[in-house]
């Protein structure tokens, strides 16, 4: 009787490609908010990569906020060439 060929396991393609190396993690926290500039997302803080994700796909006209020592929220928005937060005045 002939033996069957071994299978090979089938190759996932890598979803990520190039999104998380666009966004620098540069340790701070940061929190989505809403038009109103109140916090949408509960809790002290979440990576700036997890933040942009976040802002474009809960809240429609949702933005960014870096989270302070004491607890303040700066407004601002990902630069994109730059993959950086830039505090907006």
């Amino acid at each position: 009787m002939a033996q069957k060929a071994k299978k090979k396991p089938a190759k996932m393609a890598n979803r990520n490609i190039g999104t998380v190396e666009a966004v620098k993690d540069d340790g701070d926290k940061y929190a989505v908010v809403g038009a109103n500039g109140k916090p949408v997302y509960p809790g002290g803080g979440i990576g700036l990569h997890e933040a942009a994700r976040l802002a474009t796909s809960l809240v429609d006209g949702g933005g960014l906020a870096r989270v302070e020592s004491d607890g303040t929220l700066t407004p601002g928005r990902l630069e994109l060439a730059t993959g950086t937060f830039e505090p907006v005045a």
